[in-house]
């Protein structure tokens, strides 16, 4: 017989006492009795299908791109994460990069709880020189990549930024910035490859010799007019630095402390198909952000700052295959996806299977959630309720199918976390019983998932409990004592009775066996009559 395992629990320190939390989910059961039941018991969510996470925040801290509304939004959710985590028993990593001319790890990941302190003071501090959001990202994305244990769309990217940059990176390397310039332009200025490159080329070209589809100049200020456009634009100009016969890519230089105060030895030529220097940043962020959406990260821009370069629409540009060129203004949805990972409308699927059948009685039925007992109610024959609500409503609902494909759908209707656990636990009684003679293990179902959504209404990844099994004993039936063999028979002599006379009987055997007795008594009487006869 299988004897019940208490469910495993985690115990971590917390600033405010101690944390509980099921480790992972579990599903038991007691030793069949006496009316061949057993009570099966289901807990969850543990903290490994509430599934840990990782969030980065790549920040851009240099000039007015620091603007304060959303960093205090951004600190806000911060906080409340850490709360939730440490009250709800999440496994919460949270990492700060900080770009200007480099991406910089100010913070790696760490856990949201002990190492609050630590995040806060990475998310406050500050960076000058240079723009480089390529790096910044790249960066985010080393340090999401190295994280094995979590899942890629339980990683979270949190992109604050006015959108300029006018650096980029080569081969992943986000310590080594790199730029390009057109240099002193006669009656112009030499902007050493910063963010306002563009200007030498649009400002001193035909600004007609191309039309965008609208009918509007080629040119950068009418790209940023529209994420669309923008695309078109860093197509042409893209497909120029990598196919052009007059190898636009040779004038890229790393953007040392010399040049950025000093400018370059290799200025680009001014010419109207010259890519600048903000058109390489441009795609190359957009190529390691696509890569992160690709790789199934949650990437969350965003954008509020009217700052001295509006790049808002390169932000929406880069969210076009994430969430369709629409920037974040708040933190809730992002805060749903990640506190709330088992919400209203999870389900768990357990089929029963052949040995056993569901016991539909509601004194056999029990539910506690956060160590609260909830009572059973029918709601008809074949469904209760949990937890009524004064809407009539409730908490959870249990679902009995019967029939080939048996089988219970427990739904919450509420959320559910590793702190506050649910256990559910009901009687199943055999009903195939085993008829061959010896021990059986039996399956006490053929499978339990646990269906999540989360708090945005996103499916998450299902998961599935252990399948317990009770045993069963037929005993071997009693086999009757054989009996002895008995010797076979030996030729026993004839027996007389006390006169010497030989028994009465009708065995012709033992009449044969007289009859040759006075045959021979007959032949002796004549030899000795012959005998007689010849002396």
């Amino acid at each position: 017989m299988s004897v019940p395992v208490a469910p495993a629990f985690a115990t971590d320190a917390a600033a405010s006492g101690q944390t509980t939390a099921l480790e992972q989910n579990q599903k038991t059961a007691t030793e069949l009795d006496e009316n061949l039941e057993t009570n099966v018991t289901l807990s969850f969510p543990g903290k490994r299908e509430a599934e840990p996470a990782d969030v980065v925040f790549v920040l851009d801290k240099s000039g007015a791109s620091a603007q304060k509304d959303i960093y205090n939004q951004a600190k806000s959710f911060l906080e409340e994460v850490k709360t939730k985590a440490q009250v709800d028993g999440l496994d919460i990593k949270v990492g700060v990069v900080l770009f200007n001319r480099v991406g910089n790890i100010q913070q790696p990941l760490t856990d949201v709880v002990t190492g609050y302190d630590s995040i806060l003071t990475a998310m406050n501090s500050s960076l000058h020189s240079g723009t480089n959001m390529d790096a910044g990202l790249l960066a985010a994305k080393s340090m999401l990549d190295a994280d094995a244990a979590v899942k890629a769309e339980n990683k979270h990217v949190i992109l604050i930024s006015d959108g300029a940059t006018y650096l980029y990176c080569k081969s992943g390397d986000y310590t080594k910035p790199y730029t390009r310039s057109f240099g002193s332009v006669e009656g112009g200025k030499n902007f050493m490859g910063g963010v306002w490159e563009w200007q030498s080329r649009e400002y001193h070209t035909n600004n007609a010799w191309k039309k965008f589809s609208d009918g509007s100049n080629f040119i950068f200020s009418q790209a940023m007019t529209s994420p669309e456009k923008l695309g078109e634009y860093l197509a042409y100009y893209r497909d120029q630095y990598e196919n052009s016969e007059k190898n636009w890519a040779q004038y890229d230089y790393e953007y040392t402390a010399s040049a950025a105060a000093f400018g370059t030895s290799n200025p680009i030529p001014v010419d109207v198909t010259a890519p600048c220097n903000i058109d390489v940043a441009f795609w190359s962020t957009d190529d390691t952000f696509q890569s992160m959406v690709n790789a199934g990260y949650d990437m969350n821009v965003y954008y509020k700052n009217a700052a001295d370069f509006d790049g808002q629409v390169f932000l929406q540009y880069l969210t076009r295959n994430s969430n369709g060129s629409k920037l974040d203004t708040d933190f809730n949805k992002l805060r749903a996806k990640l506190i709330d990972k088992i919400a209203a409308g999870s389900t768990v699927e357990d089929f029963i299977g052949n040995n056993f059948d569901f016991v539909n009685d509601a004194s056999k039925i029990s539910l506690n959630v956060a160590g609260e007992d909830l009572a059973p109610e029918k709601i008809d024959e074949t469904t209760y309720g949990f937890g009524k609500r004064a809407d009539g409503t409730y908490r959870f609902t249990l679902k009995y199918t019967a029939g080939e494909n048996e089988k219970l759908v427990f739904t919450l209707n509420e959320a559910a976390v590793p702190a506050k656990p649910v256990v559910l636990t009901y009687s199943e009684v055999l009903v195939n019983k085993p008829t061959e003679a010896g021990t059986h293990s039996l399956k006490v179902n053929e499978s339990a998932t646990l269906h999540p959504v989360d708090g945005y209404g996103n499916e998450g990844t299902a998961s599935d409990f252990p399948v317990p099994t009770v045993t069963y004993t037929v005993a071997a039936p009693e086999q009757k004592p054989e009996e002895p063999t008995k010797p076979a028979d030996a030729k026993k002599p004839v027996k007389t009775d006390k006169k010497g006379n030989l028994p009465k009987t009708g065995d012709s055997a033992l009449a044969a066996t007289v009859a040759f007795l006075a045959l021979g008594s007959a032949v002796c009487a004549t030899g000795i009559h012959l005998n007689r006869r010849r002396s």
